[in-house]
Order: structure tokens, then sequence, then C-alpha cells
């Protein structure tokens, strides 16, 4: 096939690489030394690989040991073996990774170039690498030993890997802690939210059939003189026959906290349905956007339990919206906003006597 047709060598399959990767990636040493080329070795996968890199990543010695051969008969083995791939990692920094101590004595060999202090993106050398993979372990440094004779060196102090694995350890670990913390506030939030709603829901559903002040108890009397215009029936809202424009009002206003509580329970148990039947695919973006859906909703429903409760004081007082605001809401948040600042200014305190008494 490659009498006839040469290019087949360079044509790349579905992940971005050619036969001579394929090939490096089985370890087929036969198939390496038919398909090399200085155009198939010099070909890069999709994250920036020649063949030598694939076959050290693959741990396949025979393969990069032909490979070594057939670019060094072609001349190109100084440029192969010191190629980076995306992360800047040499052939060097990925046996070093791998701890293939062979791999490792392949490359700093005679026959090869390689060059020993190369750094990656992070500004690692492959002795780095080889320091920070051994941290915490009592195996030999072989590894080590081998780059050290060859010349090898840290970027920076001897420690300075082993400090940079801890850090990232760290940071990983704070990452892990920092969002099952989220996590548990999330669940813990919509469990709060869910039982709210529940008990609005309830309250909104007790003031619809049992609206402020009563209902009438029996049938409209001729006698009732003080009662004009008014034809009332057993069992109907005596705020709806007495004052009809400002019970439609709270008898919306009702609905709206009715219905937005009920929208709320069923938006978390759609969610709670797809999330454990995983029909649905919860990535960030939709977590996101579900949570604002649910913040929204839940904060127009205090928005409506705060207005429906000063038209329901409002109706039971005989005055009107602006008056419960001004006079009875008002005087309320006062207090609110000054207990609020108090306990603010007084925390430090606090802190600081637990601090002294702790000692």
């Amino acid at each position: 096939m490659l009498v006839r047709r040469p290019d087949l060598a360079l044509i790349k399959d579905e992940d971005g690489k050619n036969p001579l990767h394929t090939a490096a990636t089985k370890g087929r040493v036969q198939v390496l030394r038919e398909v090399f080329s200085i155009a198939s070795a010099q070909d890069l996968t999709p994250k920036g690989e020649n063949a030598l890199h694939v076959a050290v990543k693959h741990n396949q010695y025979k393969a990069l040991e032909t490979l070594i051969q057939l670019a060094c008969q072609n001349q190109v083995l100084n440029e192969l073996v010191n190629a980076k791939d995306e992360d800047g990692n040499t052939l060097l920094h990925l046996a070093c990774a791998a701890k293939n101590s062979k791999i490792v004595k392949l490359l700093v060999s005679v026959q090869t170039t390689v060059e020993v202090n190369a750094v990656n993106s992070e500004g690692l050398t492959a002795l780095d690498i080889a320091v920070r993979s051994m941290a915490g372990s009592n195996e030999p440094g072989e590894i080590q030993e081998v780059l050290r004779s060859a010349g090898a060196q840290v970027s920076g102090s001897r420690d300075q890997a082993v400090v940079i694995n801890q850090r990232q350890q760290a940071l990983a670990g704070e990452d892990q802690s920092l969002t099952l913390r989220n996590e548990k506030y999330s669940g813990s939030l919509r469990n709060g939210i869910g039982v709210l709603a529940v008990l609005f829901s309830t309250i909104s559903f007790q003031l619809g059939m049992n609206p402020p002040g009563g209902s009438w108890q029996d049938w409209a009397s001729s006698t009732d003189h003080n009662l004009l215009n008014v034809t009332h029936k057993p069992a109907k809202s005596i705020i709806w026959e007495l004052q009809k424009s400002e019970s439609l009002t709270f008898f919306q206003v009702n609905a709206v906290c009715f219905f937005v509580s009920l929208t709320i329970l069923l938006i978390l148990a759609i969610t709670e349905f797809l999330n454990h039947s995983k029909s649905y695919d919860f990535n960030k973006n939709r977590q996101v956007y579900w949570s604002c859906l649910l913040y929204s909703l839940f904060g127009s429903l205090l928005v409506s339990a705060a207005v429906e409760f000063i038209r329901g004081m409002a109706l039971v007082t005989d005055t009107n919206f602006s008056y419960i605001s001004s006079n009875i809401c008002t005087g309320a948040w006062f207090q609110i906003v000054v207990f609020s600042v108090l306990s603010f200014l007084f925390m430090p305190v606090v802190s600081f006597v637990r601090g002294r008494l702790s000692r």
C-alpha cells in the first residue's frame, strides 16, 4: 500500500493520529520501520505530541528505542527528543512523571542529545518532576541518580518541586472542601426554601378560604339599618361585602403568594426527580439557571407575602395601605435596622472577650 500511496502514512484518524502514532501506541516495531519518515515523525497529535511522546506516554520501550534509531538515521533525532508537547513537556518530563527508569536511562544515554534541564510550562525540569513524584516515598531515587549523573538540576532549590506538590495538594484539598461546603449550603438553602414555600402556601390557602374579618353567620335582615345596600348570605366574607375594592386587591396578592409557593414546590420536585433519574445533565450553566429561577420566585414570594400582610392589616383596621406602611411597618423596619447595626458593632467585642477568656 505504501509503495503505491506513500501519502497514506500521513493520513490522520478521528483522534488526530497518523499511522506512526498508532504504531507507537501499540508498540508495533515492524510497522514503525515501514511507516517512518521525516514528515510522519514531525507530524503532531492535537496535543502537540510527536511519535516519541506517544511511545513514552504508553511505556513502549521497544517502540521508543526503534524510533530513536530511525530518527538518528534520518538526522532528526535532536529535534524529536527535545520537542515539547502542548504542556511544554519533553520526553524526559513524561518519563519522569511515569516513573519509568528504563526509558529515562535510554533518553540520557550517549546516543541521544536530550536537554536534561529543559523546563515545561510550569517551570519544572525533569528532575523537579522526579523529586515531586517521589515525595513522601521510601523507594530509592534511581531516576534522580540517573538524572543527576547526566547533569540534571532542579529549577530552584532542591525542595522546590516538593513544595510545589504540597502546595498543589493543599489547594486541591481546599477547593474540594469549599465545593463540599457550597453543595451542603446550597442543599440546606433549597430545603429551607421548600419548607417556607409549604408554609406560605398553607397560610395563603387558609386566608383564601377564611379571609380577615370572618364570614356572615346569618341572612341579611331588613332591620340592619347601619348596613345600607348590603345583601349578604351566610358563610360569605364580611370584608368582601363591606370593602369590595380593597378586598379584591388583598385576594389578588394572596393568589400570587399561593401560586408562587406552588410553583416553587413544583420546581424543587422536578429538579430533584431529574437529578436522581440521571435523564438531565445538570452542568454548571443549567444549575445556575435553575437556582436563579428558584431564588427569583422565592424573592417574589417574600415580596407578595409582605404586601399581603400590609393589605390584610389595612382591611381589619379600616385604614389604607399607606397608613399601615408609614405608621406601623416603618417603625418595625427601623427597629430591625437598629438591632442589626448594634449586633454588627457588638460582635468584635464578643470575639475579643472570647479570645481573652480562651487564653
